[in-house]
C-alpha cells in the first residue's frame, strides 16, 4: 500500500513539473512566468487610465518585463514603454 501511495506522489510531482516546463516555454523572450497575471492587463493603448479590473482576479502565466507593455492586445508583443506613444489614442 505504501509503494502505491508513494508511486503516485511520484507520477503526481512528474506531471505537475512537466506542465511547469510546458509554460515555461510558451513564453517569449520579452516575458517572464509569473504567478499572478492580471486579467486586465496593462496595453499599450490604456496603462494611462484608470483600469476598473479587479487586481485579485489573476491567473498564472506570462506577462511583460518591469518597464515593457503589451502593444496591442493582451497576446501582443512587449514593447518598452516608452515606444507605446504610437498606439495611444487621443
Amino acid at each position: 500500500m505504501y509503494i502505491r501511495l508513494f508511486s503516485l506522489v511520484i507520477l503526481w510531482l512528474l506531471n505537475y513539473t512537466y506542465a511547469e516546463l510546458l509554460i515555461l516555454e510558451t513564453c517569449a523572450h520579452r516575458d517572464v512566468m509569473v504567478k499572478c497575471v492580471p486579467v486586465c492587463p496593462k496595453l499599450c493603448s490604456n496603462y494611462l487610465q484608470i483600469r476598473k479590473c479587479s487586481p485579485k482576479k489573476c491567473k498564472r502565466g506570462c506577462a511583460c518585463k518591469k518597464g515593457w507593455l503589451r502593444d496591442k492586445n493582451d497576446h501582443g508583443l512587449c514593447i518598452p514603454r516608452n515606444d507605446c506613444k504610437r498606439y495611444i489614442i487621443e
